[in-house]
């Protein structure tokens, strides 16, 4: 029997940190549609070509083999090339309707559709429902126009319907169907304990200039009941053996006071899990830490961006230097490993800020740091600003975060190049630092040190 639909997460054969780091995490956007649309009585497969090392050949002779009625695939800004060419391999394995979502998709549906005539339709924003009406109405023989959301050619033009409200309460969302996939694919490092995601909220207030976020979710946060993320959590043990969750929120404590009800109930469940999440410095305290530290959180990513004061100012960020300082301390001092997030190259960057960036984050006592590129990623206020001045390249597969993208007033994209490199040998290649480091963390130390100082 044919299958109704297969989902493809695209092939991913350049990401230093899944060569180098094995950090496989899993498509929760597509697991979530694949649970929607089993809800619905549709039948899905999940390809997860990123993290099974799959080519365009596995995805024609899949195509082959199942004889789906739709296929949806994910795209992202740097592997939005490989999103098409897994669309073209489809086409070439049979004549199913392509459907293409993700960040980039809901920015660039016009150039999308305009430039790949291989793909049938575009969702703009978050996917699960419009995905599922739109299989329904396409198998009734409806009309897509009607569908909010959605993105499509009609008549030899682009015909873009209404915006889709978003999903206003999370906890009416069915688990993602992670049963879909083999659970020895993920992992972190090369540890050999597979690590489930998890997000408890969609949308965020802030105005981050670089972060598109918001206007993929909306500004207005909307959080699930900290029962039911604990339910989902116990469900993710008891189905899967899986002891190990990494929180994907964009800012897991925006809410401290949820924060604190969820990890009170996570004690008192006794659930047995070590966990991680990204953080806001304003937005936690040496109380909620130690809480967090207590229920289980051995890990917390945190966005510096940079080490200088009107840096951090003119991309709206809302933190302050001193905030930055006071929470890496604290969590150090109740064990927690920490990972700072530094943006390089940022509007302002200078080879006098990029330095005192580098400074600031070797004080800081941070276990590990991430050295980005700051990339103006569409549908950020970062990206307008470029577009609008004429200076954005088109070489998608450049916006990785270690290829340099855009310059500044003050450094040219060698100069960008150059600071980075830098920043990850003064960071890293400090005995006392190693030292320490390696007595901590082991064997995963050598895998980052392999990723992060290599050329």
């Amino acid at each position: 029997m044919a299958l109704d639909v297969l989902l493809i997460n695209p092939p991913d054969q350049k990401s230093k940190y899944k060569k180098y780091l094995n950090i496989r995490i899993p498509p929760l956007g597509i697991l979530y549609i694949a649970a929607v649309l089993e809800e619905n009585g549709i039948s899905v497969e999940v390809m997860d070509c990123a993290a099974e090392d799959t080519t365009y050949a596995d995805i024609r002779e899949r195509v082959e083999r199942t004889r789906p009625f739709m296929v949806g695939i994910t795209s992202t800004t740097p592997l939005i090339n490989e999103a098409v060419m897994s669309a073209e391999a489809v086409k070439m394995a049979g004549d199913p309707y392509i459907v293409l979502g993700g960040p980039h998709a809901t920015f660039l549906h016009h150039e999308i559709l305009t430039e790949n005539t291989a793909i049938d339709f575009v969702i703009k924003g978050e996917g699960e429902y419009v995905f599922a009406e739109l299989y329904q109405i396409l198998r009734s023989g409806g009309d897509p126009g009607t569908i909010e959301g959605l993105v499509f050619r009609s008549n030899g033009a682009i015909q873009e319907n209404p915006d889709r409200e978003v999903c206003v309460d999370l906890n009416t969302l069915p688990y993602p169907a992670r049963h879909l996939l083999p659970k020895e694919n993920y992992r972190i490092f090369d540890v050999n304990m597979p690590i489930a995601t998890v997000i408890c909220s969609r949308g965020c207030p802030m105005r981050c200039s670089f972060c598109a976020s918001s206007a993929i979710h909306g500004r207005t946060i909307r959080k699930r009941s900290p029962e039911d993320v604990i339910e989902e959590i116990r469900h993710i043990r008891d189905t899967l053996d899986i002891s190990m969750i990494a929180f994907m929120d964009d800012t897991f404590t925006l809410m401290p006071g949820w924060v604190e009800t969820f990890c009170n109930l996570l004690i008192e469940e006794d659930l047995h899990i070590e966990w991680g999440c990204t953080a806001r410095v304003d937005r936690i305290d040496s109380d909620l830490i130690r809480l967090m530290k207590r229920a289980g959180c051995e890990t917390l990513f945190i966005g510096v961006e940079s080490g200088d004061q009107e840096i951090l100012d003119r991309i709206k960020k809302g933190t302050k230097i001193d905030q930055i300082k006071t929470v890496f301390s604290t969590a150090r001092d109740f064990g927690m490993r920490t990972i700072a997030s530094i943006a390089l190259g940022l509007p302002g960057e200078t080879k006098e800020t990029a330095k005192k960036s580098i400074s600031f984050v070797k004080k800081l006592h941070a276990s590990y740091a991430l050295f980005s590129i700051a990339t103006p990623y569409p549908g950020t206020e970062f990206y307008n600003t470029v577009r609008e001045n004429g200076n954005l390249p088109q070489n998608w597969s450049n916006f990785d975060l270690f290829s340099p993208v855009v310059g500044t007033l003050s450094l040219t994209l060698e100069d960008i190049r150059d600071i980075q490199k830098k920043a990850y040998r003064e960071f890293y290649l400090r005995p006392i630092y190693i030292l320490e480091t390696l007595a901590k963390e082991g064997r995963p130390f050598f895998h980052a040190m392999k990723v992060l100082i290599s050329p």
